[in-house]
């Protein structure tokens, strides 16, 4: 089940209802199944359902189809993921998550570049590069919140490798580890209720917790926080703009025919639209012109909001262009902090 992104390439947003299509098809196949329950009975994964690793590989995988076919396409580009990156440390508060927050009930998303990673056992490092989302039939009632489930690029240079060991040609190992494995490669979950949460630190194996908490492990509560900001992203902000690649036709047919959402994939890029701004700020901190558009970095707070400014919700503020209206956008691996709204200590 583990993966590495050496050589990892994102798909483009054409190439996500394929991929999602291919991804639901793998779940209920054999050597998905097989994968699952090795994994699981080596202590993988923060949730089991059931004791035996084949039943709980089975209910995990068929709780999973439900959830991706019925899941609205997301499609995150580098330049926005650097962002949710940065903000994404300003995520420290409560975990209160409720259906207004995110963009869709069941949703999945793909990064342009990795929202996480970890190093395996083996010293390989493991880059999650999707997440999907949506109600869990395995608790005692769907409405109650949300199953998150991380994806990692598929390692199929190891998987060839391995089939090789075993006397397969180069062809014949190619081919074969495309049979058994999908682009994307389960890595682990967190169930997330409705409302505020604090969250039960697990380790790996246990069995399903209270519908009424959340569960986690240290690693993946670790993500949580890029989880909300991608969320927040993806609904309406300064930062970025939201447009609807649809599904080409020859694919939507056969999707709907899968009983797949065949709704269009929403790519999220950076804001192309005119931003007002005073002339100063064309001019940087030392004097000198900036001749491109960059961002200081947003950051997440709790706002107030609704009738009598009783409710509260997460709203990303302070983040603004800086640079000469129409010049080119440029976001880098740093993002500039111009003025630390939050204490970071």
């Amino acid at each position: 089940m583990s993966t590495t992104t050496k050589e990892w390439r994102p798909p483009s947003p054409r190439e996500l209802p394929a991929l999602r299509e291919h991804l639901t098809e793998y779940l209920l196949t054999d050597p998905a199944l097989a994968l699952t329950s090795v994994a699981l009975a080596a202590g993988n994964g923060t949730l089991r359902p059931a004791d035996d690793p084949a039943s709980a590989a089975a209910l995990l995988l068929a709780d999973e189809y439900r959830r991706l076919s019925q899941a609205k396409l997301f499609y995150v580009t580098e330049d926005i993921t650097t962002l949710i990156l940065h903000t994404a440390r300003s995520v420290k508060d409560h975990w209160d998550v409720r259906p207004h927050d995110v963009p869709s009930l069941n949703g999945f998303v793909h990064f342009g570049r990795p929202m996480a990673e970890y190093i395996r056992e083996d010293g390989a490092t493991v880059q999650i590069v999707a997440l999907s989302w949506g109600p869990t039939d395995l608790m005692n009632s769907p409405d109650a919140g949300l199953w998150l489930t991380f994806w990692s690029a598929t390692d199929y240079p190891a998987a060839e490798a391995a089939l090789r060991n075993l006397g397969a040609g180069h062809a014949e190992a190619a081919r074969l580890a495309r049979i058994h494995q999908a682009e994307l490669t389960w890595d682990n979950e967190i169930y997330l209720p409705w409302g505020k949460s604090e969250p039960t630190v697990r380790e790996s194996g246990v069995r399903l917790a209270n519908p009424s908490k959340m569960s986690a492990t240290k690693t993946t509560l670790e993500w949580l926080p890029v989880v909300i900001a991608a969320w927040l992203f993806c609904l309406p902000n300064s930062f970025t703009e939201v447009k609807e690649n649809p599904v080409p036709k020859s694919l939507r047919r056969r999707t709907e025919r899968a009983g797949l959402d065949s709704s269009p994939v929403r790519v999220v890029s950076v804001s192309r639209k005119p931003r007002s701004r005073s002339p100063s700020r064309g001019t940087g901190e030392s004097g000198r012109t900036v001749g491109v558009q960059f961002p200081v970095a947003p950051f997440v707070r709790w706002q107030a909001c609704g009738p009598g400014w009783e409710d509260r919700r997460r709203r990303i503020v302070a983040g603004h262009w800086r640079g000469p209206v129409g010049a080119p956008v440029r976001i880098g691996k740093t993002v500039n902090l111009v003025d630390t709204p939050i204490d970071r200590s």
